[in-house]
């Protein structure tokens, strides 16, 4: 248990910068008159690009270690830094990926929603569709990432596979999800859950996971598109 509490506190330390940011964007919508104006403020397109490289290799390296418990082996936070190195550049990538595609969808969706017209607001679900679909691939995304050793590009098509073909799993992931959300987000809790908490189990229980079911897919004869990188 202490060692789990000191590697969250490890990728706590990481992403501190991409919270901050997150933090100033909300506070930044709170006073401004319309949302509209948030794509005047230039600056926050390269802070968040910044922030997520430190934030983006620190997810992918808790990944990295509470992967080697997913497959057996002990829980070692030395792994930590060594894993922040291997994946730098492809866990900054997905990271921006990720965030971009997300704040693309909930633009599109609040944009299309604020139009007049029935037609229009149409393109608001369609956009809400997809985004729930983004929400619905986090849960696979950085343990992927580490279990299969891939692109960033490979992931997030892996990742799109499992989320359709696992709809049951997906769903039972999307309930976790949230649940830690739920005690991570909310001021009374996240100053505990956050630092101490809440990454170490997510990515535990989204490695597990992953783990077993790319075991079930090699022992059906179903393999993923691309083969590990080798280290």
């Amino acid at each position: 248990m202490p060692r789990m509490v000191l590697l969250n506190l490890l990728w706590f330390v990481t992403a501190l910068p991409a919270l901050f940011v997150g933090f100033g964007i909300a506070q930044l919508l709170a006073t401004l008159p319309t949302w509209h104006e948030l794509v005047l403020n230039v600056w926050i397109v390269p802070a968040v690009v910044a922030a997520l490289a430190i934030g983006g290799p620190g997810t992918a390296a808790i990944y990295h270690v509470t992967n080697r418990l997913a497959n057996g082996e002990l829980l070692e936070i030395r792994h930590f830094w060594p894993g922040f190195r291997y994946f730098f550049w492809r866990a900054w990538g997905l990271a921006v990926l990720d965030v971009g595609v997300g704040a693309l969808l909930l633009l599109n969706v609040v944009f299309y929603w604020s139009l007049e017209g029935g037609a229009i607001k149409l393109l608001s679900l369609l956009f809400a569709y997809l985004l729930l679909i983004w929400v619905a691939v986090q849960g696979y995304l950085f343990s992927l990432l580490v279990e299969m050793d891939q692109g960033v590009f490979r992931v997030l098509r892996n990742a799109l596979f499992l989320t359709i073909d696992n709809l049951g799993l997906t769903l039972g992931l999307l309930v976790v999800n949230a649940v830690v959300a739920l005690v991570s987000v909310p001021p009374w809790a996240a100053a505990l859950a956050l630092p101490f908490v809440s990454m170490t189990v997510a990515s535990n229980l989204h490695n597990k996971v992953i783990v077993a079911t790319v075991e079930r897919y090699r022992l059906q004869g179903r393999v993923f598109s691309g083969e590990p990188q080798k280290r």
